[in-house]
C-alpha cells in the first residue's frame, strides 16, 4: 500500500505523492482488465472503442486490446446485431439510463454465436457531462444451452405428461404422488393432478389392491428391479374395476440414489374384456354355454388319473331334434338344446366337465364318481326333463354311463362304452319320445284351422271309404288314415303371418307354399312314426297330368294315398268359406271334380267319389 504524505502546512498531498497514487490505482485498474473473464470496454459518444480488456480482445480475434481502438461493433458482429447494439448505445448516452444483465445473443461475422449478459453504464467527465459509456458482457453461452435443454426437456415432460392417455405418475420413497399428469387425475377422479400431491393409493383404490401396489413399489425402492407390463385389476371405492398394464421403475437423483418410483398405467380393460371372450369363445360351445369339444379333450387329459378314479362318462343324445327342426325350424331346435342344457348344468356337479360334443350330443366327465352316483344324476336329469317338456318341445335326452374303475384301463375305451350304450337306450327310448312330438304335431296343426273334429272325421270316412274300394290293406288303410291329417305338416315351418292371413296370398307366398309337401316330407323321414306316409306327403300336390307341384310326376306315379287325400281335401276346401270367397254347394263342388277329372284328379279315385257322394242322398 502507498503511504500518502501531506503538507504539513496544507494538509494537501503534493504533486509527487499524487502521481505515486494514481499510478497504483492504475497497476491495479490494468491488472483487473488483464484477468477478468468478462469483456469489459469503453466507447466514447460515437460508440467507438476507447478501451476493451485482455477477454474482450479475445473473444473479437484481435491479438492486442489497442487493436480495438476507433472500432465500433460493425467491424465484428453482422451488421443485424451489430445496429441493435448501437442504438442501445446511443439511447443509453442520450437518457443517462443504464441497462443491467441484459441477455442477449452476440452474432459474429466469422465464428459461431454466443450467449451474453450485458451491462452498460454511461460514462461522465469531471464536470458531468455524458462522454460515452462503460460495458461488461459476460459469456453464459453454456448456461443458456443448458438451461434451453433443461426448458426443452422440461417442455417435453409436461407435454408427455399432458398428452398421453396412459396413467403417469412420480412418487417418493414412502410411496406417495409428488406429481401425476392429467390422464391419472381423471382416472382417480381429481379436478387437477396437484391435488394428489401427498396422498397414497389408499385414497383412491381399494385396500387389497393398494397394499399390492405398495408392496410393490417398495421392493422397486429396494432392489431396484423393474416391472414391466403387468397386467392386473384396479379395484376403486366407488366406481367399476378397469384392468391395467402396469410398469413402474426406480427414480433416480443426479447422484444415483433412488428417490422414489415412475408408474405408468395403461387401460388395457377392453383388450382384456376382448381376451377373456376370445377365450370363453375358445373353449364352450356358443349356442349352449357348455365347454365345447376341445375344451373336454384338454380336460380329460388332466382328470384321466389315478387320483380321479373312478372316472364316470355319462353320454347323452337329445331325442327329437332333427324332427322339431325339420318341423318347426332351428331356432325351435335351438330352444330345445339350451332347455337340456340348462337341465344338465343344474343337475351336473359343480367339479363334473359338461360338455357339448356334437349336434344333438353331450358328454360329461365325473371324477370320483361311481356308477351308482352316475346313475342318480342320470335319473334327476330325466325326472326334470319330464317336468319341463311343453305340448310344442317335449325334452327327453338318452345317457349312457361307462365308469373307468383302474387305471390299466383305456379311458377312450370307456367314452366307446358310453357311446354304445347311450344308442341302446335310444333305441328303445325313441317311440315313445316321437309319438309324443307327433301327437304335438297334430295339435299344432290344428291351430288357425277351423275344420270341426266331425268335419275331419268325415273327410277321412270318404277316404277310407274309397281305399276299401280300391282293395287296399289294413297296413295302407291307417298310413290313408295318417296321411289325411298330416298332409300339411309342412306348413309348421310356415311363418304364422303367412299361416293366418285372411286374403289372397302373393306370389311370392305361394312360391313358398309350393315349398310345403318337401318340408313335409323332411319332417316325416325324421319321424319313424311318419316315414311310411313320407312319399305321399311329398306327392299329395300332383296333378294327375303331371302339371301339379313339386316334381310334376303324374298318372299312376304319383302314391295312391296322395291320390286318394288330394281328392277328399281339394273337395273339402271347396266346400268350405274361405275369407276371399263362398264355399261352393255341395253340387257345385262335384261339377268342379267332375270338370278337373282327368287333370287334377285320378279319372278311376273320382268315379268312387262321386259314387259315395250320391248314395249320401239317398
Amino acid at each position: 500500500m502507498v503511504k500518502k504524505t501531506k503538507n504539513k502546512q496544507t494538509g494537501a498531498l503534493d504533486g509527487k505523492n499524487k502521481k505515486i497514487i494514481l499510478d497504483g490505482e492504475e497497476s491495479y485498474f490494468d491488472e483487473l482488465m488483464d484477468n477478468i473473464p468478462d469483456s469489459i470496454y469503453f466507447k466514447d459518444r460515437d460508440s467507438k472503442f476507447v478501451r476493451i480488456n485482455k477477454a474482450c480482445a479475445e473473444k473479437f480475434g484481435l491479438k492486442n486490446p489497442e487493436d480495438a481502438i476507433g472500432k465500433t461493433d460493425f467491424d465484428f458482429f453482422i451488421t443485424e446485431n451489430a445496429q441493435p447494439t448501437y442504438d442501445d448505445d446511443q439511447n443509453i448516452m442520450k437518457t443517462g439510463k443504464k441497462t443491467v444483465s441484459i441477455v442477449k445473443k452476440e452474432i459474429f461475422r466469422d465464428k459461431p454465436d454466443r450467449w451474453v449478459t450485458s451491462t452498460k453504464i454511461p460514462r461522465y467527465d469531471r464536470d458531468g457531462n455524458i462522454i460515452g459509456l462503460f460495458g461488461i458482457t459476460r459469456d453464459i453461452t453454456e448456461t443458456t444451452i443448458m438451461d434451453n435443454k433443461l426448458e426443452k426437456e422440461i417442455s417435453f415432460v409436461d407435454a408427455l405428461m399432458q398428452g398421453m392417455p396412459d396413467s403417469i405418475y412420480f412418487k417418493d420413497r414412502d410411496s406417495k404422488f409428488v406429481r401425476i399428469n392429467k390422464a391419472c387425475a381423471d382416472k382417480m377422479g381429481l379436478d387437477s393432478p396437484d391435488d394428489a400431491v401427498g396422498k397414497t393409493d389408499y385414497d383412491f383404490f381399494g385396500k387389497d389392491m393398494a397394499k399390492i401396489a405398495y408392496d410393490d413399489e417398495q421392493n422397486i425402492i429396494k432392489t431396484g428391479k423393474h416391472i414391466v407390463d403387468l397386467s392386473y385389476r384396479e379395484t376403486y371405492k366407488d366406481k367399476a374395476d378397469r384392468w391395467m398394464a402396469i410398469t413402474k421403475m426406480p427414480w433416480y437423483d443426479r447422484g444415483g440414489n433412488i428417490i422414489g418410483i415412475i408408474g405408468m398405467a395403461r387401460d388395457i380393460t377392453d383388450k382384456q374384456k376382448a381376451e377373456e371372450e376370445i377365450k370363453y369363445l375358445s373353449f364352450h360351445d356358443v349356442l349352449t354355454g357348455l365347454y365345447n369339444r376341445a375344451f373336454f379333450d384338454e380336460e380329460l387329459k388332466r382328470l384321466n388319473t389315478e387320483r380321479q378314479l373312478p372316472i364316470a362318462i355319462v353320454m347323452g343324445d337329445v331325442n327329437g331334434l332333427k324332427l322339431i327342426n325339420d318341423a318347426y325350424g332351428h331356432a325351435r331346435g335351438d330352444v330345445l338344446l339350451k332347455r337340456i342344457s340348462d337341465i344338465l348344468r343344474e343337475n351336473f356337479r359343480g367339479e363334473d366337465i359338461i360338455s357339448r360334443w356334437g349336434g344333438d350330443e353331450f358328454i360329461s366327465i365325473l371324477p370320483k364318481t361311481s356308477v351308482e352316483n352316475a346313475k342318480r344324476i342320470v335319473k334327476r336329469i330325466g325326472e326334470m326333463c319330464r317336468q319341463k317338456s311343453t305340448a310344442e318341445i317335449p325334452l327327453s335326452i338318452s345317457f349312457g354311463i361307462a365308469v373307468k374303475k383302474n387305471k390299466p384301463e383305456c379311458i377312450e375305451d370307456i367314452i366307446k362304452k358310453s357311446e354304445d350304450r347311450m344308442y341302446k337306450n335310444k333305441i328303445a327310448e325313441n317311440k315313445p319320445i316321437y309319438e309324443k312330438i307327433l301327437q304335438s304335431l297334430k295339435e299344432n296343426l290344428k291351430k288357425g284351422d277351423y275344420i270341426s273334429e266331425t268335419r275331419t272325421k268325415k273327410m277321412e270316412d270318404y277316404a277310407l271309404c274309397i281305399g276299401k274300394k280300391l282293395n287296399l290293406s289294413d297296413v295302407k288303410l291307417g298310413e290313408l288314415s295318417l296321411l289325411l291329417n298330416l298332409h300339411n305338416i309342412g306348413k309348421l315351418a310356415l311363418a304364422d303371418e303367412i299361416v293366418s292371413k285372411p286374403g289372397r296370398l302373393t306370389n311370392n307366398e305361394w312360391k313358398i307354399i309350393k315349398k310345403l309337401p318337401e318340408v313335409g316330407y323332411r319332417i316325416a323321414e325324421s319321424s319313424p312314426g311318419l316315414k311310411s306316409i313320407a312319399e305321399s306327403i311329398l306327392s299329395h300336390h300332383e296333378w294327375y297330368n303331371g302339371q301339379g307341384y313339386p316334381r310334376g310326376t303324374k298318372g299312376e306315379e304319383i302314391p295312391v294315398l296322395s291320390r286318394i287325400s288330394f281328392l277328399i281335401n281339394s273337395y273339402e276346401a271347396m266346400t268350405r268359406d274361405r275369407p276371399y270367397r263362398k264355399k261352393k254347394t255341395k253340387e257345385e263342388a262335384m261339377g268342379e271334380i267332375k270338370k278337373c277329372c282327368g287333370t287334377q284328379f285320378d279319372p278311376g279315385i273320382t268315379k268312387f267319389f262321386l259314387e259315395i257322394l250320391k248314395e249320401e242322398e239317398k
